[in-house]
């Protein structure tokens, strides 16, 4: 099944079964991003950490964004970005335009999920004394907050997700009865929102993160 068939069996659900969905794919790429972020800190590092501010295994910035994506940029495959390169005429005309179409949409996202980083990198120092991360050891950064390295590869990374993830976990999503959808999206929404709170407080009593292990 193609975007576009995608697409349209998804605007077919109804406006509860499409925020399910939505925040079921949230969900996911938040724990794909804590999986990400643990596994190249211990092969990098040697040792395992619990990445993120979540006790649970979500980093819930690689969910915000790419659903944040979908909702200004659709999918490299969808909405505008299809009109783009279906326009040549030519094979190689429309060749040329999908990769610059790609290269195009590689950038925006990669520009959201710097300034998500950024901004919140900012906030945990500038209120908690907090760093989440740090890029000092990198060329490139500012401030510590943000690097070009991991920007491109955020960018990198978001196309590849939209382009070949995003889709066919909609597909599936939508034939999933409501019944078990909603059940999961507010188990989701209660999970994060309360792991949340918990390590908000703690953070602000005190002054340091809470690490389970």
């Amino acid at each position: 099944m193609n975007a576009l068939t995608t697409d349209t069996l998804y605007k077919t659900q109804s406006g509860g079964k499409r925020a399910c969905i939505l925040t079921v794919i949230t969900a996911l790429c938040s724990f794909a991003g804590w999986i990400a972020e643990t596994t190249l800190f211990y092969i990098w590092y040697g040792e395992f950490v619990d990445r993120g501010l979540l006790t649970l295994p979500l980093c819930p910035l690689y969910g915000l964004s790419m659903l944040a994506a979908y909702g200004i940029l659709r999918t490299p495959q969808s909405g505008l970005w299809k009109k783009l390169y279906s326009k040549p005429k030519t094979k190689g005309g429309k060749t040329a335009a999908f990769l610059l179409s790609v290269l195009l949409y590689a950038l925006l996202t990669a520009l959201f999920a710097t300034a998500a980083e950024f901004l919140t990198g900012v906030f945990y120092y500038k209120k908690f004394g907090v760093r989440l991360w740090s890029y000092n050891s990198y060329d490139n950064s500012f401030g510590g907050y943000i690097c070009l390295q991991y920007s491109l590869l955020w960018g990198m990374l978001a196309v590849t997700f939209m382009g070949l993830v995003w889709h066919p976990l909609m597909q599936v999503l939508s034939h999933v009865d409501i019944a078990v959808l909603l059940p999961a999206a507010l188990t989701v929404i209660a999970l994060m929102s309360g792991d949340f709170i918990f390590n908000m407080f703690y953070l602000y009593i005190n002054g340091k993160r809470f690490m389970p292990f």
